[in-house]
């Protein structure tokens, strides 16, 4: 397997972190409608590590 087969594809990356964001939006959602502890702060806390991920990655 070559080098080339092995680097990640921008593309494909840019695909799973967008969906990732999809479901930590949607888990940030459910976690407001409900008391909880710190769990809205950590899920918006790993939502803004992958939007700055995003942010970096060649358009």
């Amino acid at each position: 397997m070559g080098t080339t087969a092995m680097s990640i594809n921008p593309l494909f990356l840019r695909h799973d972190l967008m969906i990732e964001l999809g479901r930590l939006e949607m888990a940030i959602d459910a976690a407001r409608s409900r008391p909880s502890d710190d769990t809205v702060d950590r899920l918006e806390s790993r939502c803004a590590q992958i939007s700055e991920a995003l942010n970096r990655l060649p358009a």
